[in-house]
């Protein structure tokens, strides 16, 4: 009987990989930079997911997605903060930002021009833009999911809008040629 449990666990959980992999693989992408740790990330959420399969009642897809989106989120989280990559500090400042110009971030942004603006922000402000702007969260949730207080979540968030507004902004070269 046993025997027999394992391999239907298997059956699903190899059905649930084939069809939601990429999907997840580009949500952990959205929080780690690298496509080396994405992948990482991706295999040991996968991992929790067969662990914890015989546990979970799939009672509709969209019930499924997000209990696979739940956790992969951790996963990324817990990456992030294992690789010290996750400064949420009030008093975090803009030093270490390279803030670079999009030629193409007009009015008509490509989704994939967005995902790398947002995945050029710093660990901290990515994270805590992902979770509230793509993911829903309020700011209660991060605040309690990363273990820093609800201001402090409201401010990495404000400061990922004013880099990502500066971003899109035309490049004043391109004004001075132009004007």
């Amino acid at each position: 009987m046993l025997n027999l449990f394992n391999k239907n666990k298997k059956t699903i959980f190899n059905k649930i990989y084939e069809q939601y992999s990429e999907r997840l693989f580009l949500l952990i992408l959205r929080y780690v930079k690298s496509q080396f740790d994405a992948e990482e990330v991706l295999q040991r959420g996968f991992i929790k997911v067969y662990k914890a399969l015989d546990k979970f009642k799939f009672e509709n897809e969209k019930a499924s997605i997000s209990w696979l989106t739940k956790i992969m989120v951790n996963e990324s989280l817990l990456f992030l903060r294992e690789q010290k990559r996750l400064n949420l500090s009030e008093d975090s400042d803009f030093r270490n930002l390279s803030i670079f110009q999009i030629p193409e971030a007009e009015d008509n942004l490509a989704l994939e021009s967005c995902l790398l603006l947002i995945r050029n922000l710093p660990d901290g402000y990515r994270t805590v833009f992902n979770l509230y702007v793509i993911e829903g969260y309020s700011h209660k949730e991060i605040a309690e999911k990363l273990k820093i207080s609800e201001s402090a979540s409201r401010s990495q968030l404000s400061r990922a809008r004013n880099i990502l507004k500066q971003q899109l902004k035309p490049s004043s070269y391109a004004t001075e040629i132009v004007g």
